[in-house]
């Protein structure tokens, strides 16, 4: 997902994919662990994937508090 989509998507929907991903990274890495990846970068793009959406994230929440303040 594109960081433009997640920035439309809402906080909710956001975190559940966050949840997802956090858990589909731990069954790549344990996978490349033992030796059972069949697609090495599969693990590198949900670890990308990941690292957007933890961008996005922090962004709503920065704005969120800037308009707080």
């Amino acid at each position: 997902m594109l960081a433009s989509e997640m920035r439309t998507k809402g906080e909710v929907e956001l975190q559940g994919r966050l949840a997802e991903l956090r858990t589909k990274v731990a069954r790549l890495t344990m996978a490349r662990n033992a030796s059972r990846l069949d697609k090495p970068t599969e693990l590198r793009r949900a670890r990308r994937e990941l690292a957007r959406l933890l961008t996005v994230l922090g962004e709503k929440t920065r704005r969120a508090a800037q308009e707080i303040v």
